[in-house]
């Protein structure tokens, strides 16, 4: 153990101590203070108010526990990488074999010499402080013993929230004083001299933005307290009294010399050896810092940075965490968690190349757009992507922004909770029509007509339906008789429309709830029936979770982001579940996926999705003036949706240059299927192609002889089927509609 060369007296009593502290009181901070020989009226009036204080010291609790310190809590990708780290406090808690023996002697040598002898209070150091005092000096009397019990109680007001209990424990009263001095005798009873100094040494201030030893010899010196040499270690034990003020990178001359100052008293007391001392003199603060900034937040996870929002959402409004939100902030700032995600950075490196690749960050057009990735039957999120950066816009970067175009509200996302998806939002009529056992090769009659309010039928809000509606097709050629395969293909509006009317559409916005697509506040959007052309705002990742639902075969999860949590002990902790369950039959949700790979043929809407050698499945989505595009489509292995648009307010994006292309017109086929299938083929590429399962579409099966509209649509159930992709795909997707007929 450390030796000082010191030798003070224990206490007798705890009314020794009691009347030796209210006599320094009364001498250090009365007006008039005499410089030797006590008269007797101080000496009387001491002597009172001992007496009340005693009945005081003895009224106080004895209980007093350790509280553990704030800690760093560490969000990590999916295979550990360091996203990016949280803390009110940045401080790293280690024991005391991993703190330099020189780091425990500057600090016993300058707070405390004394601190091997005492049981917790020192009333040799309360002598000498009332006599340097009293001749006009400034020295405490707290023990180090006794200033740690100062940082537990500041610690846990601000743990709690509780600034009045933080004041108290700051307080120049004589009532904090004697709590400080009977809380640190019990624990000097409780705990070895060890177990203080392993405490005091993890809960200080050694720096203005750095508490414990470990963080800060990280931050000053780049490496760990376990390394401290005897001139960082003095420098570093010097900061306790003033952190800000002797601050070596703002102030390296006051920082020098107070460093000066602990290396004379560690040399007092024989804690280092002459040359030792002589060689700290002659280190100047310049040799000695390394620094390490450590930035933490959402702001420091780079192009993670949305996803980190979608983490920190997912603990903030998880009961899981603490009852109330302040408490769950207050453990993710304070509490020293390791938080493994969802993200795989390989698919966010992919994610950021296609995003940059079509509409960088600043683009001229100021289109936004947004990717997100899921894992169908886990809800696992992998990636998520925004053409902007992290932050408050400013005049040089006017598009940052700190919210999320993929998650909803509760995770960072838009208040108006997302963005039309257009036809992209027709596969869930799609899904229930293959529910109720119909089949994909029923002939719909497509010609534009309008649809009266006695077509629908509407069980749970029967007078929602409009008078009359009459959705248009984008092209004469749509018009005639087309199969639901047909209808889906090619985005045929008036198509759908024939088919909603045969179906109620309630059940229709329900199944799309049971899959996460629902107003902001959870409940199911409402049935008017021209949600089918996708008018009622809806975010990505709800969008590319309920595709995920298809590829899983009809078994929704819940978005999770977070893989494992351990507390700052290593204790593995709940967190929240995908709840996984099926929604939809097995066979109806394979239906869908083997009708959606239509999409991607030669005369569907997203042939520019088409993969590179395996099969794949999705939908455009386009919206009234061209003024949102879409693309939602999956793999086995993976769902993703992509938007773009833009984030102030709806107006269109054709006839213009985006990301140095011109674009005549902007359907979901334009950018966002190609973007998808940039990125696809990239986060895909080390993963075996996986086929879809075969399911029969229902009856009306055509044959080798049927037209060649209908060929087409027989050869799309073929498994790994797949189409040449043009440079540049001839729109033909009809989802313009009139915004009069969009809820």
């Amino acid at each position: 153990m450390s030796k000082s060369s010191s030798r003070g007296r224990s206490l007798s009593s705890p009314a020794q101590v009691v009347a030796m502290l209210l006599v320094f009181l009364l001498l250090s901070t009365a007006g008039g203070v005499v410089a030797a020989g006590f008269a007797m009226p101080a000496v009387g009036v001491a002597s009172a108010i001992t007496k009340a204080s005693a009945q005081m010291f003895d009224e106080l609790p004895d209980d007093f526990n350790i509280l553990e310190p704030s800690q760093v809590s560490v969000i990590k990708a999916s295979d550990g990488t360091q996203i990016t780290q949280f803390y009110a406090e940045n401080r790293i808690v280690v024991s005391l074999d991993d703190i330099s023996t020189n780091m425990q002697n500057a600090i016993v040598a300058v707070e405390d010499q004394r601190f091997y002898q005492h049981k917790g209070v020192d009333p040799t150091g309360i002598v000498r402080a009332i006599v340097s005092n009293a001749s006009g000096g400034s020295q405490g009397a707290s023990t180090l013993t006794q200033q740690y019990v100062r940082n537990i109680l500041i610690e846990a007001g601000l743990q709690n929230d509780d600034d009045a209990a933080v004041a108290a424990a700051k307080a120049p009263t004589v009532a904090r004083k004697l709590r400080e001095i009977k809380y640190a005798l019990t624990v000097e009873q409780k705990y070895s001299k060890q177990q203080i100094l392993e405490g005091y040494l993890n809960i200080a201030s050694f720096g203005p933005s750095t508490y414990g030893v470990e963080a800060s010899a990280q931050h000053y010196f780049s490496h760990s307290a376990k390394e401290l040499s005897v001139p960082e270690a003095a420098l570093l034990a010097g900061l306790t009294n003033a952190p800000g003020m002797y601050d070596p990178v703002q102030s390296p001359e006051r920082a020098k010399s107070r460093m000066d100052w602990v290396l004379q008293k560690m040399y007092e007391e024989e804690f280092i050896s002459a040359e030792e001392y002589q060689a700290g003199l002659d280190t100047q603060i310049a040799d000695l810092l390394k620094i390490t900034d450590s930035v933490g937040g959402c702001g420091a996870a780079g192009s993670a940075a949305y996803f980190c929002e979608y983490v920190v959402g997912e603990i903030e409004n998880s009961d899981i965490f603490g009852a109330t939100e302040a408490e769950r902030r207050q453990l993710l700032l304070r509490g020293g968690l390791e938080i493994t995600t969802t993200l795989d950075t390989a698919k966010q490196a992919a994610a950021d190349a296609a995003v940059q690749a079509y509409v960088p960050t600043g683009d001229p057009s100021n289109v936004k757009t947004a990717l997100v990735s899921i894992e169908p039957g886990t809800g696992r999120i992998v990636a998520m992507s925004q053409n902007t950066n992290y932050g408050d816009a400013t005049g040089s970067d006017p598009t940052a922004t700190q919210i999320s175009y993929s998650a909803d509200y509760l995770h960072g996302g838009m208040e108006s909770n997302g963005f039309q998806p257009g036809s992209a939002f027709k596969t869930f009529a799609l899904a229930q029509w293959y529910q109720e056992g119909r089949s994909g090769y029923t002939v719909t009659n497509t010609t534009p007509r309008t649809f009266y309010f006695s077509d629908w039928t509407i069980s749970c809000a029967p007078d929602i339906a409009p008078a009359s509606w009459a959705p248009k097709n984008a092209n004469n050629s749509e018009n005639g008789r087309h199969t639901v395969v047909d209808n889906t293909a090619l985005s045929i509006n008036v198509g759908y429309a024939e088919m909603l009317v045969q179906m109620d559409v309630c059940s229709v916005t329900q199944l799309a709830a049971d899959m996460g697509v629902t107003k902001a506040n959870g409940d199911p959007i409402d049935p008017n029936p021209s949600v089918v052309l996708g008018g009622t705002e809806t975010t990505p990742i709800a969008m590319a979770n309920a595709y995920a639902t298809f590829a899983a075969h009809g078994v929704y999860c819940t978005p999770v982001a977070i893989d494992s949590i351990t507390d700052a002990d290593g204790n593995e902790m709940s967190t929240p579940s995908a709840n996984c369950k099926q929604v939809m039959s097995a066979t109806a949700a394979d239906q869908v996926t083997i009708t959606l790979q239509s999409v991607m043929t030669s005369k569907g809407t997203g042939t520019a999705a088409a993969l590179s050698g395996r099969p794949v499945a999705g939908k455009t989505g386009t919206t009234d003036e061209m003024d949102n595009a879409w693309f939602v489509g999956y793999t086995p292995q993976l769902a993703t949706a992509i938007w773009a648009g833009h984030s102030d307010r709806y107006y269109a994006m054709n006839h213009q240059y985006i990301g140095g292309r011109y674009y005549a017109t902007m359907y979901g086929a334009d950018l966002p299927a190609p973007m998808f299938k940039t990125y696809m083929d990239a986060a895909l590429a080390n993963e075996p192609v996986m086929g879809f399962n075969q399911v029969s579409l229902g009856a009306g099966a055509p044959s080798s002889s049927n037209n060649s509209d209908d060929s087409a649509q027989a050869r799309q159930t073929s498994a790994g089927g797949r189409h040449n992709q043009p440079d540049q795909q001839e729109n033909t997707e009809d989802e313009h509609d009139d915004s009069d007929d969009e809820d």
